[in-house]
């Protein structure tokens, strides 16, 4: 395995990251560019079905694509993010692990892309300031802040960082919030 801690880019690389999604495409076979590719061990353990489990362990066994391990510090900062945006009710931990490589990346390359499909992983990136690039979809063009509440009794967060309800215990659910019009 490779730790991105002790990994040195030269600024003048680009890395890309491979979300589960990336993966079971086979984006790392497809892609013969000038970009080192990352995923971590979670998307590994995700990508189950046997042809894209092959595909997967040829591209590691022949070093095209490393596993990475971000640190703590950089997955506090996702955290950080998702929760600002309402986002860590969406957002699994594989997901966090994912944007806190790519943040832990940028810092080292300075050019990082995550490749995903998942909404909510690309507005926690967008937060971030970290590139991404849709596979199957159009992807999201503007960032979202969501509004949690109670779907059982009503109960609406007011900080935004709660995963279940004080008043009843329920999971909370979350909105879009609603933009101001201005005058």
């Amino acid at each position: 395995m490779c730790s991105a801690k002790g990994f040195s880019g030269s600024g003048k690389r680009k890395a890309f990251v491979l979300d589960t999604t990336a993966l079971i495409a086979k984006y790392q076979l497809l892609y013969h560019g000038g970009a080192d590719i990352y995923t971590v061990k979670e998307c590994v353990e995700e990508t189950r079905d046997r042809e894209s489990r092959e595909a997967l362990e040829l591209a590691l066994s022949i070093g095209r694509i490393r596993i990475g391990e971000p640190g703590d510090e950089a997955y506090r900062r996702v955290e950080e993010a998702a929760k600002r945006l309402g986002e860590h009710v969406a957002l699994s931990e594989t997901d966090k692990r994912v944007a806190a490589l790519a943040l832990e990346l940028a810092e080292r390359y300075g050019r990082v892309v995550v490749f995903t499909d998942d909404y909510s992983l690309q507005n926690t990136l967008l937060e971030l300031g970290i590139p991404y690039k849709p596979l199957r979809t159009e992807g999201i063009r503007e960032p979202r802040r969501y509004v949690l509440f109670c779907p059982v009794c009503g109960y609406r967060s007011p900080r935004g960082d709660e995963d279940t309800c004080p008043v009843c215990g329920a999971r909370l659910a979350r909105r879009p919030q609603r933009r101001r019009r201005r005058a």
